[in-house]
């Protein structure tokens, strides 16, 4: 009950996390939107403005050239008319007045263009109305040039009517362009309303949302330091009471395994066959518990961190013999084909390597197993097979995980499941690497680790034989050896 509440407690959480995030997720994106609408509505507000503004002035540019044009044209005719009827002469005038009214002319025809490519004519006709007062001007402009008074005199009123026409239609033109800038003018300056409005409000609300974020995100930050200070705590308490009792069982486990050794050498005791099994049984379990307890010991080590390798150039023949042989003594038969190979690693480390995946294959595998190593290209080899039923396949994908289980039991019965995790955890802190495979009816574990390096070549070193090197060997070995800085510490020391 109480886990489900938990678990019902995190997924509203969980809920109300994602809702927040949406919620502000739509009011950004409103947000933007409205300021992409202002924008936009701003941008084309000022286009209609410019170009009704434009429209307008064009108009009115029309309307004053239709203006200047009746204007000097019946100035026109009026001085010839005077001149015809009382015998003065006034060609200088007319002629001005006919310069005038061709100037005229030609603005009123370009107003016309830039109306008629705004499309602001309409379909009233405007653009004929323009030319028909136009050629009527310059009918009026032709009489007056030969002299033709009557004719032109009696053009004079079409002219006028013409005008007010034209007058008319150009001013309904006119107002309706100003309407239209006026009307896009109040549009922007409602925009103009809301924008400033909307800054006004945004500006002190965004600060306070960022400010508010701000306080949320450093509480955030508080609580995650605090849980991190108690992790650490947790954590070096727990390193603490591991390292305080390891040692303590350690103490009286090794006085166990010593008196138990002491008196498997006893000539009495080793004719009793009962009594020689029951010793044997001490020593093996005595060995079984103090590797689950380095086990233990490795794995709080290498949750925090402080798990420190010293590495030096290591012979694999020789730790392989030194973790058989005392298994070989309590009565395990172990096959060794190992080439001579020195690999750089840490001694104390690679014998936990090989004590675990040996004690593996004596609790689980069968009775054949084998140790074999050798050299290839600048790696060392080296496998440990046994012909056991192997592991099921469901169990064999998560084999160097840490607490393996089959089902609701533990995989690995008598023992806590962290074996084959800490060689794998350990050989990557080596460098190296480990692989599981099942072939033809044998479990092999392969492990792979860099061989040393020769200080002069910077080559893989390595020795063909041990057991009788040459003189040049020799002298090599013991070039290293004397360069080489010899461990201070015990075995057991360093272990601990």
């Amino acid at each position: 009950m109480f886990l489900a509440r938990r678990i019902g407690g995190a997924l509203n959480k969980r809920r109300f996390r994602f809702d927040r995030a949406l919620f502000i997720t739509l009011v950004s994106g409103v947000g933007l939107l409205l300021l992409i609408g202002l924008v936009f509505s701003i941008a084309i507000g000022s286009r209609q403005i410019t170009t009704n503004a434009t429209g307008l002035h064009h108009a009115d540019e029309t309307l004053r050239a239709a203006t200047v044009t009746r204007a000097q044209v019946g100035l026109a005719v009026h001085l010839a008319t005077v001149d015809q009827t009382f015998g003065t002469y006034s060609g200088e005038a007319i002629e001005l007045s006919v310069s005038e009214a061709d100037i005229a002319l030609v603005d009123m025809m370009t107003g016309l263009v830039e109306l008629e490519a705004a499309g602001l004519l309409g379909e009233d006709g405007l653009g004929l109305m323009v030319e028909t007062f136009e050629e009527t001007a310059r009918d009026i402009i032709d009489l007056l040039l030969i002299s033709d008074i009557g004719a032109a005199r009696s053009l004079a009123p079409t002219l006028n009517t013409e005008f007010l026409t034209l007058v008319s239609q150009l001013e309904g033109v006119r107002d309706q362009l100003a309407g239209s800038v006026a009307v896009s003018d109040a549009f922007l300056g409602r925009i103009g309303d809301v924008a400033r409005f909307l800054v006004a409000f945004l500006v002190p609300a965004a600060v306070i949302f960022i400010y508010r974020e701000l306080l949320i995100r450093q509480q955030r930050q508080r609580e995650l330091e605090g849980r991190l200070d108690s992790e650490r705590h947790l954590s070096r308490a727990r390193e603490e009471f591991i390292a305080n009792a390891s040692h303590e069982l350690r103490t009286p486990l090794t006085g166990i395994t010593g008196l138990a050794m002491l008196l498997a050498e006893d000539p009495v005791l080793s004719e009793s066959e009962p009594a020689s099994e029951l010793l044997d049984l001490i020593i093996s379990e005595s060995g079984d518990l103090a590797r689950m307890i380095e086990d233990l010991l490795t794995t709080a080590r290498l949750d925090a961190g402080a798990l420190h390798y010293n590495f030096e150039d290591v012979e694999v023949c020789e730790e392989v013999s030194e973790v058989v042989e005392p298994m070989t003594r309590s009565g395990a038969e172990i096959s060794i084909q190992c080439d001579p190979g020195l690999v750089r690693a840490d001694q104390l480390r690679l014998r936990q390597v090989l004590r675990n995946l040996l004690s593996n294959a004596l609790k689980y595998g069968g009775s054949g197993i084998e140790v074999r190593g050798l050299v290839e290209g600048r790696t060392y080899v080296c496998s440990v097979s046994d012909d056991g039923p192997g592991m099921p396949s469901e169990v064999a994908d998560r084999l160097f995980q840490r607490f393996v289980h089959q089902g609701s039991a533990t995989s690995l019965t008598g023992s806590v499941g962290l074996g084959l995790s800490i060689v794998q955890a350990l050989l990557r802190g080596m460098g190296g690497s480990i692989a599981h495979a099942r072939t033809e009816g044998k479990t092999i574990f392969t492990v792979r680790l860099p061989l040393a390096l020769d200080l002069k070549t910077h080559h893989p070193f390595e020795r063909p034989s041990l057991t009788h090197p040459s003189e040049e060997q020799s002298a090599a070995m013991a070039s290293l050896s004397s360069n080489e800085e010899l461990p201070t510490e015990s075995p057991a020391q360093k272990r601990g």
